[in-house]
């Protein structure tokens, strides 16, 4: 059985391709197009007065238009609703925006139009991760560059601790490593476990080339040993951020997928610690032997107790 995002997404994807549309139509357009695809999705909207903010339940949470056009790169669409009045920053029940969502999926032209309709380019969502993280991890390297000439937080810390260059370095995206850098990101910056995004990095293998860059940039390691423990701990908690958090805060995830996204994040996890190099289970200094940290690295947590 089609989902209800599912259905959504198909009305606004036929609407969008439809030849000859008249964008001063596209509201009604959409109205027909859902009447004809799912009765009961077009009568909650109608009992909503075709409110175009109306949140549409998806399982037990709702989405808007907006959200559902952001992700999927609608764009005529996202014009003529943010026209209409949608609300350009309208979160959804994990605080994910339509700037989120965009970046997630690496729509750049999107996101421009968003933020001249006064989309918060720092808005944090689900475990205050922001548009900056996402487009960071997911390697969309125009959406990082949109985002940083709008002035995004290239040091902004999630919950978690991770920086967008945390995260890009994590997926070997050494193209969008170099750009945060350049923009002034920390190289050393150190989230919640102690862990700089060379130390983030260099348990990838993927991220031979961002290790490079990082180095080059003076990139420092302060974890003296890492094992198992640690970095299935690490990196789900990063994936889960980053990966299948990102997805469940679209609010639109099928309900019956998210054990498949669980699984997948477990697996991945799994995978990592069987490639590492180390096998104990002791636990990781956080320095090297002789060697202090350095005075210029902040933990998170003194870094936000700096900003205050």
């Amino acid at each position: 059985m089609t989902s209800k995002y599912e259905l959504l997404k198909k009305v606004l994807s036929t609407i969008e391709v439809k030849e000859g549309s008249n964008k001063d139509n596209i509201i009604e357009e959409i109205q027909e197009e859902l009447k004809e695809q799912d009765q009961d999705l077009y009568q909650e909207w109608e009992k909503g007065e075709f409110d175009v903010n109306h949140g549409f339940y998806i399982s037990s949470y709702k989405v808007t238009l907006l959200m559902v056009a952001a992700l999927n790169g609608h764009a005529n669409i996202v014009e003529v609703l943010l026209e209409k009045g949608a609300h350009v920053n309208e979160k959804d029940w994990r605080d994910t925006t339509p700037l989120h969502l965009a970046a997630l999926n690496g729509h750049a032209n999107i996101l421009e139009v968003l933020l001249e309709k006064g989309a918060h380019v720092n808005e944090k969502g689900w475990r205050d991760t922001t548009p900056l993280h996402l487009a960071a991890f997911y390697g969309h390297a125009s959406v990082v560059e949109v985002l940083l000439e709008k002035g995004a937080n290239v040091n902004a810390v999630d919950s978690e601790g991770f920086t967008p260059l945390h995260l890009a370095a994590l997926n070997g995206h050494a193209n969008i490593v170099e750009v945060l850098l350049e923009k002034g990101a920390n190289v050393n910056a150190v989230d919640n476990e102690g862990w700089t995004p060379l130390d983030r990095a260099e348990d990838y293998a993927k991220s031979k080339n961002a290790v490079e860059v990082l180095l080059k940039a003076g990139g420092g390691s302060f974890v003296k040993a890492r094992n198992k423990a640690k970095i299935a701990g690490g990196v789900t908690t990063l994936l889960g951020t980053a990966i299948a958090v990102a997805l469940f805060t679209t609010g639109i995830i099928a309900a019956q997928l998210i054990p498949i996204v669980i699984a997948v994040v477990a697996v991945t996890a799994a995978a990592l610690v069987v490639g590492c190099a180390t096998y104990e289970w002791s636990k990781p200094s956080t320095k090297v032997d002789g060697a202090e940290k350095p005075s210029a690295v902040l933990t998170t947590n003194e870094q936000r107790g700096a900003a205050i």
